[in-house]
């Protein structure tokens, strides 16, 4: 079993608050990018494949990454690991890149808490 899809995982983190929010923030993101891909070329110039993998690898890495930076959230570390590692990885348009960087600047940001 995959210990996101146990609620009592989430409980497990340094700071389950603030972890919460941030995979509410992703969450978000992944459904937004999501999203897009339903309007073509207008939401992507090129189709990506973003699936629930990508989610879920970077719901884990941000656990990780919160429990060993328990004062403060590495937001760049995180950006770079979810837009350019993840889901970026399969990104191949310059401009596509771009955009997906700016997405996830809007849901990983001190302003969620």
């Amino acid at each position: 079993m995959d210990p996101i899809s146990d609620n009592s995982w989430f409980g497990t983190a340094s700071d389950p608050k603030k972890f919460r929010k941030l995979v509410f923030g992703l969450a978000f993101f992944h459904a937004v990018i999501q999203e897009r891909r339903l309007y073509g070329p207008l939401g992507w110039n090129i189709r990506y494949e973003f699936n629930e993998t990508d989610l879920r690898i970077s719901v884990r890495q941000l656990k990780i990454y919160l429990d060993q930076y328990p004062d403060k959230t590495p937001f760049d570390a995180l950006r770079y690991l979810t837009a350019e590692c993840n889901y970026g990885g399969r990104v191949t348009d310059s401009n596509d890149r771009i955009l997906i960087q700016v997405l996830l600047k809007d849901y990983f940001n001190e302003r969620i808490f």
